[in-house]
């Protein structure tokens, strides 16, 4: 397994997982127990781990889900 990414940002990492999901690359949540030993903080990371062989498609699909900037002017 490989680490796509790592965040303490919960709702992108759900948003992530969700992404990849729906194109049919499997990803774990790693750390996501580890409240038990920072005391419910949220301060440690989480890791979203893919496998070997689907990272870089895996980075490619998260990097075209990604939100576009807006073109304001």
């Amino acid at each position: 397994m490989k680490e796509l990414l790592r965040t303490n940002n919960f709702v992108y990492l759900s948003f992530a997982q969700a992404v990849l999901k729906d194109a049919g690359v499997e990803a774990l949540i790693f750390d996501s127990h580890m409240s038990v030993m920072e005391g419910s903080l949220g301060v440690l990371p989480r890791r979203l781990m893919v496998a070997d062989d689907d990272l870089a498609r895996a980075k490619h699909i998260l990097a075209e889900a990604e939100p576009k900037e807006p073109d304001w002017a």
